[in-house]
This record gives C-alpha cells, sequence and structure tokens, in this order.
C-alpha cells in the first residue's frame, strides 16, 4: 500500500495551477491539459509545472496513483484548456524585457528549460510512453513545436499552426529544424520556417507533418478511439516508435546547441524587431480573450492560409 500511495496523485494535485490531468484507465492514457495565464503563450511558471508533474511520471515509470490503485499509463495526450488556442507560443513579453537587460541568463534558463520538456516527451519519458498532440485552434512557433515532439500529432479540421519567429527576425530555436527535419527533410523544414506562413490541418496532413485530421469538436473521442484501435496492436506501436528513435532520434546535445544559436540571435535583435515582438504580444492578449464567438469571427475574416509550395 505505501508503494500505491508514493505513486503520483497528478489528477488531484493542487500544486499545478496552469495544468488540468485526466487519468482514464480504460484506455491507460493520461491527459494533460493546458490552462496558461495571463495569456495563452509558454511562460516560465507553465514550463516549469510541466517540467515537475512529467519528471514525476518519468521518475516512476509511467505509474499513477488513482483512486488508491496503481494506474499504468501508456500514452500522455497533450492539449489546451482555452477555446480555439492549444498554445501561442514562447512569451514574447519576457523576451522583450530580456532582450532589452541583454540578460543571457534568464533567455537561456528559458530556452533549456523547453528543452528538457521537448526531449522527454520525444523520449517517452524514457519508459515507451507514447505522446499525442491534440491540436484544436491555433499553435504558432513554440506551441507548434510542442506538438511536433510528440509522437502522434492529431488535429482538428480548422487548427491552424504556424512558425511566425520570422516576422520579428529570428528563428523557431526549440526544436522545429530538428523535429521537421525528421519528418518532411531538412530542405522543405527551412522552407516552412523560412515562410512563415500559416497552414491549416490538412495542408500539414498532405505534407507529412499531422498525421491525422479529425472533424471539429470530436478530437477527444477521435484520440481515444485511436489509441484504442492501437491497444490491439500495442506491442508494434511501442516497437515501432523505439525503432524510429533509434533511426533519426533528436539528442539532446543537438537541440541544445540549437537553442544557444536561438539566444545569440535573440540578443541581436534590433529596435525594429522588438517592435513587431510588441505587436505580436498584443496578438496573443486578444486571441487569448477572444470569446469563441469572436474567435469564430476572426476566423471566418482571416485571409486563406498561404501553402507551401513543394521543392
Amino acid at each position: 500500500m505505501n508503494a500505491v500511495a508514493n505513486l503520483p496523485v497528478l489528477s488531484t494535485s493542487s500544486s499545478y495551477s496552469m495544468l488540468d490531468f485526466e487519468y482514464l484507465p480504460e484506455h491507460r492514457t493520461l491527459f494533460s491539459w493546458m490552462k496558461p495565464t495571463p495569456r495563452a503563450c509558454f511562460s516560465a511558471a507553465l514550463l516549469e509545472q510541466i517540467r515537475e508533474s512529467e519528471t514525476l511520471l518519468q521518475s516512476h515509470r509511467g505509474f499513477v496513483n488513482h483512486e488508491g490503485q496503481p494506474g499504468e499509463v501508456a500514452h500522455v495526450v497533450f492539449g489546451s484548456r482555452v477555446s480555439g488556442v492549444f498554445n501561442l507560443g514562447g512569451d514574447l513579453n519576457m523576451f522583450i524585457q530580456a532582450i532589452l537587460r541583454q540578460d543571457r541568463q534568464l533567455l537561456s534558463y528559458y530556452a533549456h528549460l523547453c528543452v528538457d520538456n521537448q526531449m522527454r516527451r520525444h523520449r517517452g519519458f524514457e519508459c515507451g510512453i507514447a505522446t499525442v498532440a491534440l491540436v484544436q485552434g491555433k499553435a504558432l512557433g513554440g506551441g507548434f513545436e510542442c506538438a511536433l515532439a510528440c509522437h502522434t500529432i492529431v488535429a482538428e479540421r480548422s487548427a491552424t499552426m504556424a512558425l511566425p519567429e520570422t516576422l520579428f527576425n529570428l528563428f523557431p530555436g526549440m526544436g522545429a529544424l530538428s523535429f521537421l527535419g525528421r519528418r518532411i527533410g531538412l530542405r522543405k523544414a527551412e522552407q516552412l520556417i523560412v515562410s512563415g506562413a500559416t497552414f491549416t490541418a490538412s495542408d500539414l496532413h498532405d505534407m507529412g507533418v499531422v498525421d491525422e485530421v479529425v472533424e471539429d469538436g470530436m478530437g477527444v473521442e477521435s484520440v481515444k478511439t485511436l489509441l484504442q484501435q492501437r491497444h490491439k496492436r500495442h506491442n508494434t506501436f511501442r516497437s515501432l516508435a523505439e525503432a524510429k528513435l533509434a533511426y533519426h532520434t533528436v539528442t539532446r546535445e543537438e537541440l541544445e546547441r540549437i537553442v544557444d544559436v536561438w539566444v545569440d540571435g535573440a540578443l541581436r535583435l534590433e529596435s525594429r524587431d522588438l517592435k513587431m515582438m510588441t505587436r505580436l504580444v498584443r496578438a496573443q492578449d486578444k486571441l487569448t480573450k477572444m470569446s469563441p464567438e469572436d474567435q469564430a469571427i476572426e476566423q471566418m475574416y482571416s485571409p486563406p492560409p498561404e501553402k507551401l509550395h513543394a521543392a
């Protein structure tokens, strides 16, 4: 009984103000829902809560205390509680302040915190857990990178994804090049990054980035169905995931070297770049505060997403 008591009780933890957890024993699945404040981006506080909860799960080899019984976690699904938004990316407001102060230490801490979380998902918590990103709404910058680190990306049809860092003269440094390069090849990954374009879920499915496109509002049920289907051949999918890691794994060293390049680039940004970043902060605030009705109207009048032409 002590062994069970020592297992993490993520679903009832009150220490994670920006995360919700749901464990489904019949699917052996843990849903991890982001609910960041004050804006739907990756603040250092959100990243730290993710690291704490996920390190706990990893240290217990994928077991949780579910109603006093040990529950095995075979899948972790990452999603968002913010209507219309998966995640809007990096904490641009913090970036601006750190760049103005030339605070390399803060930027480096943040960037390496991102790498730590990315690697845990990419490596399946080092215990064979399958990781799934459920993208509902907008996934921008680091939000898109977060999804890319997972083994499987399921996106609702209205979801859109983009890497807008080139708008403020930088590049997405927390895994985009590495994870996209493994999925679609380095040349196309670079084209996608440099374009700064917005892509629909269907665009990215056609390109081989998104694995499954499902109807709006059906994301959760579709993921459950997918995992239930895979359960019948769980050993096949687990072994295949391990083989894929062996074939083209993304290493921590690679990501850390790239984020160091990102930090150097961020510290070189000029005032015009920071002004653009400030405009994007205002856009993040607007999207976070939008009602579902306002988001529907914004989506209706948004220009059609640009498409990446084949090389």
